[in-house]
């Protein structure tokens, strides 16, 4: 995996979009503790327990740093931990139950698929908490015309604006910025000029909601209660503002899950 050369500005980033990681928390009634996998310095774990103040959260995260970050802030109720055994080990330290616990997943998937994570591993994680929602948000396209060409107005607009050394890394990772698919993917990175490196290689849409079923719920254990795609609000300003695209209605670049374990001895109306 890539190094993030600047720490800082990583988490700043990921910090901005705090209300939309956070959808999910009127949706999962009986929830007592929330498991944040992939939880960086601890941004939505701290955000969410300033509005939660009762509510257990762990972070858990294999980045050492980043839970040296997460922990300096460590606030009451929260943990951070970067071993799974630990995570079932403090569940049961608290008296809570797979019933009661929630685990989100929040631009994870792509980063598993992406650097080829232990995906087994991750299964088995789940499975051993056995927690009642599973709630998956990340960065996804989907688009019907996804390999279709974009006009040329467009393409030659992004050129003008984007400096060209970044459209040439892109393009020598993905293709060329004039198929649909890859300029909108070109569009949720070009900021990151801090840790380019990383994030021109990290392939955002490197999942399905197939594959991420594959590892969360292969079993078939659990139902969607919530199911959302949606082009991030941000992209579709910065599109229109800073680069005069319209990106039409009909492309999403993120899609939002809720599942909840189903119980057995319920009757269909």
């Amino acid at each position: 995996m890539a190094e993030i050369e600047n720490y800082m500005v990583y988490n700043d980033r990921m910090r901005r979009s705090m209300w939309d990681k956070a959808f999910f928390m009127d949706k999962v009634p009986g929830t007592r503790l929330i498991v944040d996998y992939g939880c960086a310095d601890g941004s939505l774990v701290h955000f969410l327990s300033e509005l939660f103040p009762e509510m257990y959260l762990i972070g858990f995260d294999i980045d050492r740093h980043m839970l040296d970050l997460a922990n300096a802030r460590r606030r009451e109720r929260t943990f951070f931990l970067g071993d799974m055994d630990g995570v079932r080990s403090k569940m049961q330290e608290l008296g809570i139950s797979g019933d009661e616990v929630t685990f989100n997943f929040s631009s994870v998937f792509h980063e598993v698929f992406h650097y080829g994570f232990d995906r087994a591993q991750l299964q088995r994680f789940v499975q051993g908490v056995n927690p009642r929602y599973l709630v998956v948000r990340d960065m996804m396209y989907h688009d019907a015309r996804t390999d279709e060409p974009v006009s040329a107005d467009a393409e030659k607009r992004v050129r003008s604006i984007i400096p060209e050394g970044q459209i040439r890394d892109f393009e020598r990772e993905y293709g060329p910025i004039s198929v649909r698919r890859h300029l909108l993917h070109l569009l949720l990175k070009y900021h990151y000029v801090e840790n380019w490196a990383r994030e021109c290689r990290e392939n955002y849409f490197s999942g399905t909601e197939e594959a991420i079923l594959d590892v969360v719920d292969p079993g078939q254990e659990y139902e969607k209660i919530l199911h959302h795609r949606y082009l991030l609000p941000y992209i579709r300003w910065d599109a229109e503002e800073n680069l005069g695209l319209d990106l039409g209605q009909d492309v999403t670049t993120h899609v939002a899950m809720i599942l909840e374990r189903r119980r057995s001895g319920l009757t269909h109306i």
